[in-house]
């Protein structure tokens, strides 16, 4: 029996991966580092900054990464702040629906502290959650279980009595490892025939609300 959800939140419930990328570009162009394709960045998004910047420039960079963070960080609740970010449509009604029928639901992510507390109050998403795990919260990055097994221990619910919902490999992987149902979550503009290839999700969904009849099923 399903007893908790672990969402994922960047293209899950909030559609922010380009405002995520253009955030990263623009940072690290204000630091010397040229102008970075915005397709080389967005493949990566979904793991921890410190990692999306030695992909993407090499280890180097790390020298500069808290000036890159701070600049990075503020491009986008700027962003958040001008419309550029926004929830999904069925965000709030199936958190609502979920959580009304008691489950226990947490919020896993890799973004900081600094700007995840900011967006789910700007969202009104804070007061869904009974776990919230944020990315410097743990050791490991995704695609390592960490956040989620953070996330589940909290509740206090086992990881084989829990779905994880995410939109993106980083998502998948880990849900697996650890016994929980993975949900793949593909929002409109995301290729998810490789992830469906290399990660075979238990469920792929194209709406968020396909969640309900799979958590009570």
């Amino acid at each position: 029996m399903i007893r908790a959800v672990v969402f994922d939140l960047d293209g899950t419930l909030i559609d922010s991966i380009d405002a995520h990328a253009i955030s990263w570009i623009t940072a690290y162009r204000l630091l010397g580092y040229g102008n970075v394709p915005i397709s080389e960045v967005k493949k990566y998004i979904g793991v921890r900054g410190d990692l999306i910047t030695e992909k993407v420039l090499g280890g180097n960079a790390l020298k500069d990464y808290g000036k890159i963070r701070i600049l990075k960080d503020r491009v986008f609740l700027k962003l958040a702040r001008d419309g550029v970010v926004s929830v999904y449509p069925d965000t709030h009604h199936v958190l609502r629906v979920l959580k009304d029928r008691g489950l226990k639901l947490c919020l896993a992510t890799s973004t900081n502290i600094p700007t995840l507390l900011p967006i789910l109050e700007h969202f009104k998403l804070v007061d869904f959650f009974d776990a919230v795990v944020a990315g410097e919260e743990v050791l490991r990055s995704k695609p390592e279980p960490d956040l989620f097994l953070e996330a589940l221990r909290r509740v206090g619910v086992d990881p084989n009595d829990s779905l994880v919902v995410g939109d993106t490999l980083y998502d998948v992987i880990p849900s697996k490892k650890i016994g929980a149902v993975s949900v793949l979550l593909v929002r409109p503009g995301n290729d998810a025939s490789m992830i469906r290839e290399h990660a075979m999700p238990d469920y792929v969904i194209n709406d968020l609300r396909g969640l309900i009849d799979i958590a009570f099923r």
